[in-house]
């Protein structure tokens, strides 16, 4: 079972008719196992359609629009530490 690469549309979006698909873009073999398809390794939509794909089986959920990083908020707060207990600290 493949799923093909074509650029068949589905609608005006110019994605292939195999987009998000789970039971096309990534069967289930008789392990349980899931096996993306060779054929869709040159499609540019292979990201997004794996991870709708994904998405409806119910093993990622989709986040619109990522939080802001934590990381910067962290390394933030230590510079307005150090430079306060400085008394380098600019306002």
């Amino acid at each position: 079972m493949s799923a093909p690469a074509d650029s068949s549309d589905s609608g005006d979006t110019g994605r292939p008719e195999c987009f998000g698909d789970g039971d096309r873009v990534c069967p289930v073999d008789e392990n349980g196992i899931m096996q993306p398809q060779k054929d869709c390794l040159p499609c540019p939509h292979l990201r997004p359609c794996l991870q709708l794909a994904f998405h409806r089986r119910g093993l990622i959920r989709l986040v619109k629009e990522p939080g802001p990083p934590k990381i910067s908020g962290f390394l933030k707060r230590w510079s307005d530490q150090k430079l306060s207990s400085t008394g380098k600290r600019k306002d």
